[in-house]
């Protein structure tokens, strides 16, 4: 075997597998997001997860979970049920309203919807009086 396409083979190779150029996010697979927020926190770190219940307008309780992902100062918390985005807090650390996608829920408590309806109808999430 000769050096040189040893040698070769193994700079194609590398060149191949080198890191993406920072600023360039590249993700698979991201669900519709409300205006203005951007997909890139998906590729931060989670540094929060809970647990917690909704339930449907049929009555049944349907398992989901808060995950809040940050990079430095800039967060994102979201509700996740299954696959779905319920819900989308863009800047969870101020009182400003996040946002709830009324395709898949009916008021503001985020009750499910039994049938959920054309997606991405996202609004802002009417503050408690």
């Amino acid at each position: 075997m000769r050096p040189a396409p040893v040698l070769l083979s193994v700079l194609l190779l590398l060149t191949g597998c080198r890191a993406a150029p920072r600023g360039i996010t590249i993700v698979a697979s991201v669900p519709c997001l409300p205006p203005g927020v951007s997909g890139d926190f998906f590729g931060w770190p989670v540094v929060g997860f809970q647990p917690i219940l909704l339930h449907h307008e049929d009555g049944e309780d349907v398992d989901a979970r808060i995950v809040r992902y940050q990079r430095g100062r800039d967060a994102v918390a979201v509700v996740w049920v299954g696959a779905d985005l319920v819900a989308v807090d863009p800047s969870p650390d101020t009182p400003a309203p996040d946002w709830v996608d009324d395709s898949l829920v009916v008021d503001d408590e985020l009750t499910l919807r039994a049938r959920p309806e054309a997606p991405c109808q996202w609004r802002r999430h009417k503050s408690a009086a």
